[in-house]
């Protein structure tokens, strides 16, 4: 298994997440941040399981869990997780860097 880090970016898209479905149910709303995080722990062991997505930035990749995209890079010795985006966004206009 690659060592799994998380960008910043990433990081504050779980706590959005976190926040925007805490709105509703906020118990819910743990359980699916974390199996958003289980999802990423599976690409740091099967990193090649992604789309391949090198038209928004290179060496991208994105799995969906439930609708959300998973953008991560597949680098030598790590899985990097890029942002983790809610269906419906526009994914063209957001930054993967």
């Amino acid at each position: 298994m690659k060592k799994l880090l998380f960008s910043e970016k990433a990081r504050d898209d779980l706590l959005q997440i976190l926040r925007y479905v805490s709105q509703d149910k906020p118990q819910a709303a743990v359980q699916f941040v974390d199996r958003l995080e289980e999802q990423c722990e599976f690409l740091a062991r099967w990193p090649e399981s992604g789309t391949v997505r090198e038209d928004l930035a290179p060496q991208l990749r994105v799995f969906a869990y439930r609708g959300y995209g998973i953008y991560y890079r597949n680098l030598n010795d790590r899985v990097r997780i890029e942002r983790v985006l809610p269906p419906g966004l526009d994914i063209s206009q957001q930054s993967y860097d």
